[in-house]
């Protein structure tokens, strides 16, 4: 990935669910010594629409904190109105959805 860290996908057999793990060096963008308080980094969730979630989002009290296109797939970070950071993810280019032919 673009960050520079390291990740880990957790994956429970039998489940979609999975749970991520990152780490970042010394000298990244996104590195932050230990200390009480820094333990948990975010939540992140897949979406299909990462333009949708993001408005949505950001109209229910979120701060944007980041958006960027990584390869095929864009991210979002947008820490909601208590601090906590979200992370939504998905297709840099949502599918375009069917056209419904409306009844006249």
């Amino acid at each position: 990935m673009g960050h520079g860290g390291q990740w880990v996908h957790l994956v429970f057999p039998g489940s979609r669910h999975a749970l991520e793990l990152n780490f970042y060096p010394k000298g990244n963008r996104f590195y932050e010594p230990f200390r009480k308080g820094t333990e948990f980094d975010h939540f992140g969730f897949y979406v299909s629409d990462v333009a949708a979630w993001s408005r949505r989002a950001l109209r229910a009290g979120g701060k944007s904190v980041e958006d960027f296109v990584d390869g095929k797939s864009r991210l979002v970070y947008v820490n909601d109105p208590n601090g906590v950071c979200l992370e939504a993810f998905g297709p840099a280019r949502p599918r375009r959805r069917a056209r419904v032919p409306r009844r006249s």
